[in-house]
């Protein structure tokens, strides 16, 4: 592949130090993947094709005639079935997934999705997640997105010793050339099997999980690139309070200013009764690893507004805030504008990247069944080339009583004034919740 050489600004990228050259490859042309006689879902492609990598929307259950199977079992094969549809179309079959998220509605529902699963994915399995949400379209109650690679020479699983192993069992990692995709670590101790005895407990020991699985494959926490954390509703974990004890832990673990691309979500639910789990991508080659720094981003200790790797972006997600004002409107079509405003800034200064370059989408909704039609009309309209990125949409959270369970509450202050000596101070408006986010993943592509 050729190289592209990108001038960098001061400011704009970390690369060493200010003013750094980036060299990153190219990838080759991007192309949409399609199956004949399957509709793709509203504004999304079915996958993206880019140098050899396959990245695929989420795939639900749906029978050809649109309506779900009475047996979630079915659902899941026949989820399976369209992932498999997809990858075929692109010349790949179940031996080139390396990373895949199962998104289940009803916790109830997991065995189920668990047997399917075994039975259908073959010999060769991929690293993965898989998690409870609150509601998906319609009644849908499985969908499975992820990525795949034409590469199979270079391809090892990365397992550490004196882990479990065999039939049923998720490689802890899967390495290609030299992007590592790892399965979702949580709170048990792989190696004696005890669950850790509280949230951060849980949080430390799915964090040295992590550690263990790059360790093994010459690597460390330097090396990610992007990770995923997600914690369970109804715990310590899921507010304000669980927030702060894990991103302190977090943060432990990482160079500040040099932080993986995340997002952070609570979901309805874990499967094992875990609270906390960590899902991440890890590149080999310190050389080709870069970080964004907006102007209107200040460094963070827990996660940087995205990771360049090689020719792939790992954006953080974002949702509608304005910087230094927080969310200000409670319209979910609004925030989706200042949504995406938020992304193309990171995009810009990946640099040399928009729209145009985004092929992996994660859509988290707070009320799905309200908002999605309306939301995704208005998110189409910003891929002005017709070529979707493959897209997911899900609500992480059941909607409970008093309003919608998925949103993130920001508790900003809006316009509050310093107050008179002596007086009262003024009353502080709390922020709108935040109804949507949204990440990203985007390669580097020619130029005409």
């Amino acid at each position: 592949m050729n190289k592209l050489r990108a001038s960098i600004a001061a400011g704009c990228l970390l690369v060493g130090g200010l003013g750094a050259e980036l060299f990153a490859q190219v990838s080759g042309p991007m192309k949409v993947i399609a199956v004949a006689g399957k509709n793709a879902g509203r504004a999304s492609s079915d996958g993206v094709l880019t140098g050899g990598t396959l990245y695929l929307a989420g795939q639900n259950g749906r029978n050809r005639d649109g309506s779900v199977p009475a047996d979630v079992q079915q659902e899941t094969v026949q989820a399976m079935s369209h992932v498999r549809e997809v990858l075929q179309a692109a010349g790949m079959d179940y031996g080139n997934l390396a990373w895949i998220n199962i998104y289940v509605v009803g916790a109830e529902n997991l065995d189920a999705v668990e047997s399917a699963y075994w039975k259908t994915i073959g010999a060769n399995p991929p690293a993965r997640s898989v998690q409870v949400v609150g509601a998906l379209a319609g009644d849908e109650r499985v969908e499975i997105n992820g990525i795949a690679s034409a590469e199979m020479t270079n391809r090892k699983v990365i397992h550490p010793a004196g882990w479990p192993e065999g039939p049923g069992v998720d490689p802890p990692g899967i390495q290609i050339n030299d992007v590592l995709y790892m399965s979702a670590m949580g709170g048990v101790d792989p190696a004696t099997g005890q669950m850790a005895a509280d949230y951060p407990g849980e949080v430390k020991q799915a964090l040295d999980n992590v550690s263990t699985i790059l360790k093994t494959a010459g690597m460390s926490m330097k090396n990610v690139v992007w990770v995923n954390p997600f914690s369970s509703a109804g715990t310590s974990g899921g507010g304000a309070s669980g927030r702060g004890s894990m991103n302190k832990i977090y943060a432990s673990y990482f160079e500040f200013g040099n932080t993986p691309g995340r997002a952070t979500i609570t979901m309805e639910g874990l499967p094992k009764q875990q609270h906390f789990i960590a899902f991440c991508i890890a590149g080999a080659d310190l050389s080709k690893r870069h970080t964004t720094l907006p102007r209107n981003m200040a460094p963070s200790p827990t996660a940087s507004p995205g990771i360049v790797y090689d020719d792939t972006y790992y954006m953080s997600a974002k949702s509608g805030f304005i910087p230094d004002q927080g969310v200000v409107t409670p319209d979910v079509l609004l925030q989706l504008r200042q949504t995406m405003r938020n992304l193309l800034d990171d995009l810009e200064y990946a640099p040399d990247m928009d729209f145009t370059n985004v092929v992996f989408s994660t859509a988290y909704l707070a009320d799905i069944h309200t908002d999605e039609d309306k939301y995704l009309d208005l998110y189409a309209t910003f891929f002005k080339n017709g070529r979707l990125p493959a897209l997911t949409v899900l609500q992480q959270l059941a909607i409970r009583e008093g309003g919608a369970g998925g949103g993130r509450g920001n508790q900003a202050a809006a316009g509050g004034g310093a107050a008179s000596a002596g007086a009262a101070a003024p009353a502080r408006r709390p922020a709108p919740p935040s109804k949507e986010q949204i990440s990203f993943i985007a390669v580097y592509q020619p130029k005409p």
